[in-house]
């Protein structure tokens, strides 16, 4: 009994395939297998948010361009009862809820030289930290344009 003394010893996680031969049994992970999965990990962060702040961010401009549509709509019904375009509050914009990324602002432009009526419409917003807005405008005529990106 004494002989078999080497698989049951003080050993602590050390066990016998044999005479001479002793292979410890760790559990766990190596240094270097935890850097690898670190580095591949740090790889794939820094793919995916930069994509993520990319979604986020055309999310936000939805904001500018429904609420632009809103206004070129609500503007052709005001100036095909009024014959003249109007602000905001006269037209009736009240977005139902506010804005949360842009503020909207409107522009008439009177009728001169033979030129008929227009607005210009522009929604601005800064839509992360930096210093840089993000500006969309809508026109009469219905074209909305990305006049600058934040």
């Amino acid at each position: 009994m004494t002989g078999d003394n080497k698989m049951h010893g003080g050993d602590e996680g050390v066990f016998s395939r044999g005479p001479g031969k002793r292979i410890r049994n760790f559990k766990g992970f190596s240094l270097l297998e935890l850097m690898i999965i670190g580095v591949v990990l740090g790889v794939l962060a820094g793919i995916a948010i930069p994509v993520y702040y990319s979604y986020l961010k055309r999310a936000k401009q939805v904001e500018a361009q429904v609420a632009l549509t809103e206004i070129k709509r609500l503007e052709s019904m005001y100036f095909a009862f009024s014959g003249a375009y109007g602000p905001l509050d006269e037209i009736g914009y009240h977005p139902g809820t506010a804005l949360r990324y842009y503020q909207v602002r409107l522009e008439l432009i009177p009728p001169s030289a033979g030129q008929p009526a227009g607005f210009n419409a522009t929604a601005t917003g800064n839509l992360d930290t930096d210093s840089e807005v993000d500006i969309w405008t809508i026109n009469q005529d219905g074209t909305i344009q990305h006049v600058q990106a934040d």
